[in-house]
Protein backbone atom coordinates (compact mmCIF):
# COMPACT_ATOMS: atom_id res chain seq x y z
CA UNK A 1 0.00 0.00 0.00
CA UNK A 2 2.69 2.26 1.06
CA UNK A 3 4.42 1.50 -2.51
CA UNK A 4 1.76 2.54 -4.25
CA UNK A 5 0.74 5.80 -3.25
CA UNK A 6 4.08 6.94 -3.52
CA UNK A 7 4.59 5.64 -6.78
CA UNK A 8 1.15 7.63 -7.59
CA UNK A 9 2.47 10.10 -5.86
CA UNK A 10 5.51 10.19 -7.83
CA UNK A 11 3.63 9.81 -11.20
CA UNK A 12 1.52 13.14 -10.45
CA UNK A 13 4.59 15.61 -9.54
CA UNK A 14 6.92 14.53 -12.28
CA UNK A 15 4.40 15.42 -14.50
CA UNK A 16 2.40 18.49 -13.30
CA UNK A 17 5.13 20.68 -11.90
CA UNK A 18 6.99 23.15 -14.70
CA UNK A 19 10.26 24.64 -14.27
CA UNK A 20 10.27 28.14 -13.37
CA UNK A 21 12.75 31.04 -13.30
CA UNK A 22 15.02 30.79 -10.04
CA UNK A 23 13.80 33.95 -7.63
CA UNK A 24 14.94 32.33 -4.40
CA UNK A 25 18.80 32.54 -2.78
CA UNK A 26 20.53 29.44 -4.40
CA UNK A 27 20.26 25.63 -4.40
CA UNK A 28 21.81 23.90 -1.61
CA UNK A 29 22.88 20.54 -0.68
CA UNK A 30 21.28 18.32 1.83
CA UNK A 31 24.83 18.36 4.00
CA UNK A 32 24.70 22.29 3.91
CA UNK A 33 21.31 22.53 4.72
CA UNK A 34 21.92 20.54 7.92
CA UNK A 35 24.52 23.13 8.51
CA UNK A 36 22.69 26.07 8.04
CA UNK A 37 19.74 24.70 10.45
CA UNK A 38 22.61 23.99 13.23
CA UNK A 39 24.66 26.97 12.39
CA UNK A 40 21.70 29.77 11.57
CA UNK A 41 18.95 28.87 12.74
CA UNK A 42 17.16 27.98 9.69
CA UNK A 43 13.37 26.30 9.33
CA UNK A 44 13.82 23.37 7.49
CA UNK A 45 9.83 23.11 5.47
CA UNK A 46 9.22 20.05 3.62
CA UNK A 47 6.17 21.10 0.74
CA UNK A 48 5.02 17.46 -0.02
CA UNK A 49 1.48 16.04 0.99
CA UNK A 50 1.31 14.72 3.93
CA UNK A 51 0.49 11.59 2.98
CA UNK A 52 4.21 11.63 1.03
CA UNK A 53 5.14 13.11 4.21
CA UNK A 54 4.35 10.62 6.41
CA UNK A 55 4.82 7.27 4.35
CA UNK A 56 7.56 8.03 1.99
CA UNK A 57 10.06 9.57 5.17
CA UNK A 58 10.88 12.95 6.14
CA UNK A 59 13.74 14.63 7.08
CA UNK A 60 14.04 14.46 11.27
CA UNK A 61 12.80 17.76 12.50
CA UNK A 62 11.08 18.91 9.01
CA UNK A 63 7.88 21.00 9.02
CA UNK A 64 5.42 19.86 6.82
CA UNK A 65 4.27 22.66 5.19
CA UNK A 66 2.46 21.41 2.14
CA UNK A 67 2.12 23.70 -1.42
CA UNK A 68 -0.12 21.18 -3.15
CA UNK A 69 -2.99 18.47 -1.86
CA UNK A 70 -3.03 15.67 -3.57
CA UNK A 71 -6.61 14.84 -4.71
CA UNK A 72 -7.77 11.50 -6.50
CA UNK A 73 -10.86 10.64 -8.88
CA UNK A 74 -11.63 7.26 -7.70
CA UNK A 75 -13.24 5.24 -10.84
CA UNK A 76 -16.02 3.67 -10.72
CA UNK A 77 -16.67 0.27 -9.04
CA UNK A 78 -16.81 -1.32 -11.95
CA UNK A 79 -13.78 -0.16 -13.73
CA UNK A 80 -11.78 -1.21 -10.56
CA UNK A 81 -13.16 -4.66 -10.65
CA UNK A 82 -12.15 -4.40 -15.21
CA UNK A 83 -8.34 -3.43 -14.27
CA UNK A 84 -7.92 -5.61 -10.61
CA UNK A 85 -8.99 -8.51 -13.43
CA UNK A 86 -6.60 -7.38 -15.98
CA UNK A 87 -4.40 -7.71 -13.75
CA UNK A 88 -4.74 -10.91 -12.33
CA UNK A 89 -4.84 -12.45 -15.83
CA UNK A 90 -1.36 -11.18 -16.50
CA UNK A 91 -0.36 -11.79 -13.52
CA UNK A 92 1.38 -8.18 -12.88
CA UNK A 93 0.31 -4.77 -11.84
CA UNK A 94 -0.45 -2.02 -15.13
CA UNK A 95 -0.79 1.35 -15.35
CA UNK A 96 -3.43 2.92 -13.81
CA UNK A 97 -2.61 6.07 -13.07
CA UNK A 98 -5.25 7.15 -15.92
CA UNK A 99 -7.90 5.31 -14.25
CA UNK A 100 -7.44 7.49 -11.11
CA UNK A 101 -6.87 10.54 -12.53
CA UNK A 102 -5.20 11.78 -9.96
CA UNK A 103 -5.08 15.84 -9.44
CA UNK A 104 -3.12 18.64 -7.31
CA UNK A 105 -4.60 21.38 -5.75
CA UNK A 106 -2.52 23.91 -4.51
CA UNK A 107 -2.35 25.14 -0.65
CA UNK A 108 -4.26 28.25 -0.85
CA UNK A 109 -2.57 28.87 3.04
CA UNK A 110 1.03 28.14 2.16
CA UNK A 111 2.45 31.63 2.56
CA UNK A 112 0.65 32.52 5.14
CA UNK A 113 1.52 29.41 7.47
CA UNK A 114 5.02 30.01 6.72
CA UNK A 115 5.00 33.14 7.87
CA UNK A 116 3.41 32.09 11.06
CA UNK A 117 6.66 29.88 10.86
CA UNK A 118 9.03 32.68 10.15
CA UNK A 119 6.53 34.77 13.25
CA UNK A 120 6.34 37.65 10.12
CA UNK A 121 10.61 37.43 9.66
CA UNK A 122 10.83 37.72 6.00
CA UNK A 123 14.78 37.64 6.34
CA UNK A 124 14.30 34.15 8.33
CA UNK A 125 16.61 31.42 6.55
CA UNK A 126 14.18 29.11 4.99
CA UNK A 127 15.38 25.81 3.55
CA UNK A 128 12.68 23.99 1.50
CA UNK A 129 12.93 20.60 0.50
CA UNK A 130 10.35 17.73 -1.28
CA UNK A 131 10.96 14.47 -2.73
CA UNK A 132 13.32 15.55 -5.63
CA UNK A 133 13.57 19.41 -6.14
CA UNK A 134 10.63 20.12 -8.21
CA UNK A 135 7.91 21.30 -5.83
CA UNK A 136 10.72 22.69 -3.68
CA UNK A 137 11.74 24.96 -6.92
CA UNK A 138 7.67 26.44 -6.60
CA UNK A 139 7.57 26.45 -3.23
CA UNK A 140 10.77 28.40 -3.20
CA UNK A 141 10.01 30.61 -6.12
CA UNK A 142 6.62 31.24 -4.41
CA UNK A 143 8.14 32.95 -0.68
CA UNK A 144 10.86 34.73 -2.62
CA UNK A 145 7.56 36.61 -4.54
CA UNK A 146 6.44 37.02 -1.22
CA UNK A 147 8.64 39.05 0.24
CA UNK A 148 10.74 35.93 2.03
CA UNK A 149 14.66 37.17 1.19
CA UNK A 150 16.65 34.25 2.61
CA UNK A 151 14.60 30.93 0.96
CA UNK A 152 16.79 28.13 -0.29
CA UNK A 153 16.06 24.61 -1.73
CA UNK A 154 17.42 21.27 -1.17
CA UNK A 155 18.28 20.84 -5.11
CA UNK A 156 18.44 16.79 -5.00
CA UNK A 157 15.27 16.72 -2.40
CA UNK A 158 14.75 14.24 0.21
CA UNK A 159 15.37 10.92 -1.69
CA UNK A 160 18.28 11.70 -3.78
CA UNK A 161 20.39 14.39 -1.66
CA UNK A 162 18.98 14.45 2.40
CA UNK A 163 18.42 10.66 2.59
CA UNK A 164 21.17 9.64 0.46
CA UNK A 165 23.85 11.65 2.54
CA UNK A 166 22.33 9.47 5.33
CA UNK A 167 21.32 12.69 6.90
CA UNK A 168 18.91 11.90 9.82
CA UNK A 169 15.46 10.61 8.84
CA UNK A 170 12.16 8.52 9.30
CA UNK A 171 8.74 8.31 9.03
CA UNK A 172 5.50 6.32 9.33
Amino acid sequence: MKKSIFLLLLALFSTVLMAEEMEYADDITAKEAAEMIKKDGAVLIDVRDPVEFLYAGHAAGALNIPVFFVRVALPPLATRLKVADVEAKKGKAIHVKKTYRPMMDENKKFVEEVKKVAKGNLEKPLIIMCRSGERSVYAANKLAKNGFENVYNVKKGFVFDWKAAGLPSGGY
